[in-house]
């Protein structure tokens, strides 16, 4: 009875660990990610906004970059703020690669949207690309609430060959359309929209 009763036993639990591990696989499955994890990314909003371009500018280059950030930034959870002084960090709602790529790629984007040209590299381009104008950003800020507001700090600066014509510290909001991370990172991509049409006005 005892080496019987023992086989039940073992059998039991090996039945509530194998439900135990399913569920755990759906738990992870249906979140979206690794241990429940959510990746994102920024989306260039230009190339949705912009639909109809009155003017293409084929023969205009523009060179993107270096794109800088503040150290705060340089992590891969994604940043809210509680307050003027205190910050938090999602470790379940991270960037789904390096943001400062990101960003370069977004803005990047934004402008060939913006101004009707192909002719855009990022930084580093090749030694043969030579830009009409050439744009460097550094980004303080690039945080807010869910469900309330993103503020963009940045300071740009515009080269037209090898004068330098525009030297700006430029702050922008975006209210975030939701309370969750999706809605959240949107305002993000729509704040740096707002940003290229300005340096893109320059351009023009």
């Amino acid at each position: 009875m005892g080496y019987f009763s023992n086989l039940k036993r073992i059998s039991v639990i090996g039945s509530t660990l194998v439900l135990s591990l399913l569920l755990s696989a759906c738990s992870t499955t249906d979140s979206g990610g690794l241990g429940g994890t959510r990746f994102y990314s920024l989306t260039p909003v230009a190339l949705g906004a912009v639909t109809n371009r009155t003017v293409a500018n084929p023969n205009l280059r523009v060179g993107v970059g270096p794109i800088g950030m503040s150290r705060l930034l340089r992590r891969p959870q994604i940043i809210t703020r509680k307050s003027d002084t205190e910050i938090a960090m999602a470790e379940q709602h991270q960037w789904g690669g390096l943001l400062q790529e990101d960003l370069s790629r977004t803005l990047t984007d934004n402008f060939s949207g913006l101004l009707g040209t192909e002719n855009i590299e990022p930084y580093p381009w090749k030694f043969a690309f030579k830009p009409s104008y050439h744009v460097r950003i550094d980004i303080d800020q690039l945080d807010g609430e869910l469900g309330g507001t993103v503020t963009l700090k940045a300071r740009w600066r515009l080269m037209k060959g090898r004068e330098e014509i525009r030297i700006e510290n430029t702050t922008l909001t975006q209210p975030v359309k939701g309370k969750d991370y999706n809605a959240y990172v949107q305002a993000q991509s729509e704040v740096l929209y707002k940003l290229s049409a300005l340096i893109a006005k320059q351009m023009r």
